[in-house]
C-alpha cells in the first residue's frame, strides 16, 4: 500500500457492531498502513470494556472518548481535528464510516492504493445490506430539485407522514431490490454521482485542500446533501467505484422504525441543509461559505 490512508469510526453504546468491523479491517492486506480512530460518543465504560481490550492489541487503533454525544459529523470532525493535531500529515484518503459496516474483501486497502486522490472530490464504494444484499450505492445520482425537496418538507411536518414515507421507501428498496437482482439488470459500473450513501464516505486528500470539511451542525441525517454540495460548490466529483466493496448491517445504532428522537434528527437535517445549501429552498447561485481551513479547527 503506497498511498496513506486514515479511517474514522463513530460508536454509541454499539460495542459488538464496532468490534465486528475492527476485526474486518485487521483481515485487510497492508491493514498495519491504515491509522484507525474509534470515537466513541459518550457512551459510559461500561460499554467500552470488550473495545478496549481489542484496541489494546491493535497499534495502529487508538480511541477516542467523547464526554458528549457529537452525532455522526460531529466525532468525526472530532477525530479528524485530533488526528492532524497529532502531527500527522493530510493522508491521501480519509474514510468515514458507521461503525455497523465490515469490509470484507481483503484487497479493499490495496484497490484505494492504486485510486488517484487527485482525481476525486469523494469516492462512494459498493454498499450492501447485509441482510437483503441490496446495493445503496448509488445514494443519488442527481441533485433534487426544488419539487423533491418540497415534498420532503411536507413528508417531514407531521410524525405519521414520517412513518407512512419510511414504509412507502421501504416497499419501494424491497421492490427495486428484487428487479436489480436479476442478472441481466444487477449491471454495476464506475459513474460520477451526486450523492454518495452516508455509512461510508472516502474523501479524497484533494477535498480537505480545497476547502472541504465535515459539517457538524448535522446531529444524525443530511451528510449525504452536505457532501454532495460541498462537492459541487468546490467542482469535485464524486465517484462512485463498485471495485470498492463493503456490507452495512443497517439501523444498528437508531433503530429500525422512525422513533419519535430519529424524526426529530431528520426534521432538523433537513431544515439545515436546506438553509445552508439550497438558499432557503431556491436552486443555489454562489458557492456555500467553507470553513477557512482543511482542519477545520475548533
Amino acid at each position: 500500500m503506497t498511498a496513506s490512508a486514515f479511517l474514522i469510526t463513530v460508536n454509541y453504546k454499539g460495542e459488538q457492531s464496532t468490534l465486528e468491523l475492527l476485526a474486518s479491517l485487521s483481515r485487510l492486506s497492508e491493514f498495519s498502513s491504515l491509522d484507525v480512530i474509534v470515537v466513541d460518543n459518550g457512551s459510559g465504560e461500561e460499554n467500552l470494556s470488550q473495545l478496549r481490550a481489542a484496541i489494546e492489541s491493535l497499534p495502529n487503533v487508538q480511541l477516542l472518548k467523547s464526554a458528549t454525544n457529537r452525532g455522526y459529523f460531529g466525532a468525526a470532525k472530532f477525530a479528524y481535528d485530533h488526528y492532524l493535531g497529532q502531527g500527522h500529515e493530510l493522508p491521501d484518503w480519509t474514510i468515514v464510516c458507521n461503525h455497523d459496516i465490515v469490509i470484507d474483501d481483503p484487497d479493499f486497502l490495496l484497490k484505494l492504493s492504486s485510486e488517484d486522490w487527485r482525481s476525486a472530490g469523494v469516492l462512494a464504494p459498493r454498499v450492501r445490506l447485509a441482510e437483503s444484499g441490496t446495493d445503496q450505492n448509488p445514494f443519488m445520482r442527481h441533485r433534487p430539485g426544488w419539487f423533491r425537496r418540497a415534498s420532503l418538507r411536507l413528508v417531514y411536518s407531521n410524525y405519521p407522514f414520517a412513518i407512512l414515507w419510511d414504509w412507502l421507501s421501504y416497499k419501494k428498496r424491497a421492490l427495486n431490490q428484487r428487479i436489480h437482482s436479476l442478472p441481466s439488470k444487477r449491471i454495476l459500473k464506475r459513474e460520477n454521482i451526486y450523492a454518495a450513501h452516508g455509512s461510508c464516505f472516502i474523501f479524497s486528500k484533494q477535498f480537505f485542500e480545497a476547502g472541504g470539511f465535515l459539517d457538524d451542525d448535522l446531529f444524525l441525517y443530511g451528510e449525504e446533501i452536505s457532501v454532495a454540495e460541498i462537492c459541487r460548490s468546490l467542482g469535485l466529483p464524486i465517484i462512485f467505484d463498485p471495485v470498492l466493496s463493503l456490507s452495512h448491517n443497517e439501523h444498528t445504532s437508531v433503530g429500525q422504525a422512525v422513533s419519535r428522537f430519529s424524526y426529530g434528527c431528520q426534521k432538523k437535517a433537513l431544515r439545515h441543509v436546506t438553509a445552508r445549501y439550497f438558499a432557503g429552498g431556491r436552486e443555489a447561485t454562489k458557492r456555500p461559505e467553507l470553513d477557512p481551513s482543511p482542519a477545520n479547527s475548533e
